[in-house]
């Protein structure tokens, strides 16, 4: 899985297990490769990149 983070405009992707990946400004984060996912920053600026290409905002699971 790849995420863009909105502040920056990096796109980030966690190649393998615990590979924890930082946008270059900070603002998230990505870790787990193909073994889980974990995003971490402020969820209003990061978008999910889906396998054909198409972004969509990342929404929060209460």
């Amino acid at each position: 899985m790849k995420i863009r983070c909105l502040k920056c405009n990096d796109i980030i992707e966690s190649k393998k297990l615990h590979d924890c990946v930082s946008c270059k400004c900070g603002a998230c984060s990505i870790d787990g490769g193909n073994q889980y996912t974990r995003i971490g920053g402020d969820f209003n600026y990061i978008n999910i990149i889906n396998e054909d290409g198409k972004e969509e905002l990342l929404e929060k699971f209460n």
